[in-house]
């Protein structure tokens, strides 16, 4: 608490925006971790029988995997082309939309973090300089110190929210990059399979 009052009122979002990217990142690791994938074995097997138009027996291996049901559905939609392709383009374009929400905001709050934490240090070093220029006993070494740790503190703060808010979202945009790439394939498998049975469709 000592170090926050000392960093200044710049502080004060500086620890809203740390409350809200702690809360942002709990948010998007659990939806993560509540709707995976399936494993490797049933991925590979689901790839194999949409490759061979067996879509009742993908609706299976999808079965456990709730959030992608409506996915699933559509892959074995009787819809001619190219209402087909387009019913599964937007069946991964909401997917997609699931899964990148909230990301953005957290990509900002880690961009401005440390934009905060700069403005604070400059206004810091601002005030300690102005107490020195109206001082007339000359530079008080201890003042100038004290001023500047104090005035570093907002830096520090900035960076400490920033690197796990970068991090963190890097990483969730690479899960969902895989996850798009899956889903994109099984999309274009099952699109492949139904063009080479309506090959004038």
């Amino acid at each position: 608490m000592s170090l926050i009052i000392a960093g200044g009122w710049v502080m004060l979002p500086l620890l809203l925006i740390s409350v809200a990217v702690l809360a942002l990142i709990i948010d998007r690791s659990l939806t993560y971790i509540w709707n995976p994938l399936p494993d490797t074995a049933v991925k590979n097997k689901i790839l194999e029988e949409v490759q061979n138009g067996n879509f009742s027996e993908t609706e299976k291996c999808f079965a456990e995997t709730l959030w992608l049901k409506d996915f699933a559905a559509a892959l074995g939609g009787k819809e001619r082309m190219p209402l087909y392709e387009g019913m599964l383009s937007e069946n991964v374009s909401a997917l997609a939309a699931f899964m990148e929400k909230r990301l953005s905001l957290l990509a900002t709050l880690g961009r401005i973090s440390p934009l905060l934490g700069l403005l604070g240090t400059i206004i810091g070093m601002i005030q300690t300089f102005a107490v020195i220029a109206q001082s007339r006993s000359g530079i008080d070494m201890e003042l100038l110190a004290e001023g500047i740790w104090q005035a570093l503190i907002t830096t520090a703060a900035g960076l400490i929210i920033a690197i796990p808010a970068v991090l963190c979202y890097r990483i969730f945009l690479s899960i969902e990059s895989g996850r798009l790439d899956y889903l994109n394939r099984v999309a274009n498998k099952a699109i492949l399979y139904k063009q080479s049975q309506n090959p004038t469709a």
